[in-house]
């Protein structure tokens, strides 16, 4: 594995986490929405990741999986969370039903919180580990000058 391809991969890993920390924030914005832009209560979403090979096509990954060893880390979609919404009792809220309850997001803050500090961890690691990259690169070309 070269230089290059070591920065690939973690700036790889940066842009999975920057596009999942985007994802938690949107979950912690709509933790308490009612109504979403479908007009539907909003749902919790996460980002699904893949480890492939560098410069490879997601046909390429499907038709030879072990071509490669060298993995980066890739967003390959996001999902709504299949746990059930909350119910909540609050007869005076415009959107009660008839029972008196609004149905909520299935948004844990302090989950989202957790995740948004894994993320945030994740991304820095990617950083350092791009920067160490970055120093051993002039290092050797300090070296074959």
């Amino acid at each position: 594995m070269g230089f290059s391809d070591a920065m690939r991969i973690a700036a790889g890993g940066m842009e999975a986490e920057r596009v999942r920390m985007n994802v938690l924030a949107g979950n912690l914005a709509n933790s308490q929405s009612t109504r979403g832009n479908s007009g539907g209560v909003f749902e919790r979403r996460d980002v699904i990741f893949a480890a492939v090979s560098p410069g490879r096509s997601f046909f390429d990954i499907l038709s030879d999986p072990k071509k490669s060893p060298v993995k980066e880390v890739r967003v390959m979609g996001m999902i709504k969370d299949p746990r059930p919404l909350r119910k909540v009792y609050d007869p005076d809220s415009p959107d009660a039903d008839r029972s008196g309850y609004v149905t909520r997001p299935n948004v844990s803050k302090l989950e989202e919180m957790v995740n948004l500090l894994d993320a945030s961890r994740a991304y820095e690691s990617n950083l350092t580990a791009l920067d160490n990259t970055k120093q051993m690169a002039k290092k050797d070309l300090a070296i074959h000058a």
